[in-house]
């Protein structure tokens, strides 16, 4: 029997909240759709950071070994992951 969802959600909160302390600091600007302003960063944005922080720098490292490299430009990357990361 697995852990149910609820338990594996709740084990997870402290660690990403302590990612995010590392990635996010007083000047860091909420993530808000165009609609909605934010003024306070949300359990959102702290695991929309600790998301994009990991899938970044993950990005590249699940290629095959010799293989002809495909470059992605950097800025649609960011943007992708982004829109991942900060899903509604």
């Amino acid at each position: 029997m697995g852990i149910p969802k609820e338990d594996s959600s709740v084990r997870r909160y402290p660690l990403v909240s302590l990612c995010a302390c590392d990635l996010l600091n007083t000047s860091t600007i909420p993530y808000a759709a165009a609609w909605y302003r934010k003024t306070n960063l949300t359990f959102t944005d702290a695991i929309g950071a600790v998301r994009l922080k990991i899938w970044l720098g993950d990005i590249n490292q699940r290629s095959p070994p010799h293989r002809e490299p495909h470059y992605i430009p950097v800025t649609r990357v960011k943007r992708m992951a982004q829109a991942l990361c900060f899903a509604a």
